[in-house]
């Protein structure tokens, strides 16, 4: 089945996708970093999009700065509400599901579990979807060059030895194992 957000899947799901986190971060943590959680939902209407989480992971110096950098970008990218009579970022502590409406287009950035917050998007033409990868980009202070094109397309082998190198991290934090 597909989903078009997280705010959308069933509570089973939910908890697949939070112990799926969980593992992640200890995972990463194992290697000195720590773990940006991002959503961006937009096309509703249109449902061109399929659910995604970004998973990225960062040093932990910029995981406890990027809030604020996610925070000014938010301010700058919609300086006006014109229909939501609501706040521009509503704190989640782990719990989207409770501070946000179905079928709501959306931003959502999670610094570990319980450290995040929403953004309702009001006006799609202003928020694109490469928006957090884009602040994340600022925050690692990458190169300009990296900060406004499309994302490259790795070769085949390359993708390959990526996914393998994945595995091999994650074969000890692998879940799912439990459930066999």
């Amino acid at each position: 089945q597909h989903e078009s957000s997280t705010r959308t899947v069933d509570k089973n799901v939910w908890e697949e996708i939070r112990n799926f986190k969980k593992c992640l971060l200890k995972m990463f943590a194992q290697q000195d970093k720590d773990v940006v959680f991002m959503e961006t939902v937009i096309s509703l209407v249109k449902q061109q999009r399929h659910c995604m989480i970004e998973c990225i992971p960062v040093p932990c110096e910029v995981s406890n700065k990027a809030p604020m950098y996610f925070k000014k970008a938010i301010d700058e990218v919609e300086e006006e509400w014109s229909q939501h009579e609501m706040k521009k970022l509503i704190p989640t502590s782990g719990n989207l599901r409770q501070v946000i409406p179905e079928n709501f287009a959306y931003f959502h950035v999670e610094f570990g579990l319980d450290r995040g917050f929403v953004h309702v998007i009001d006006d799609e033409s202003k928020f694109g979807a490469g928006f957090g990868l884009n602040v994340l980009r600022g925050v690692l202070r990458l190169p300009g060059e990296d900060m406004h094109r499309r994302r490259r397309h790795e070769s085949m082998d390359n993708q390959k030895q990526a996914v393998a190198g994945f595995m091999k991290d994650w074969e000890p934090f692998d879940w799912t194992k439990q459930l066999e």
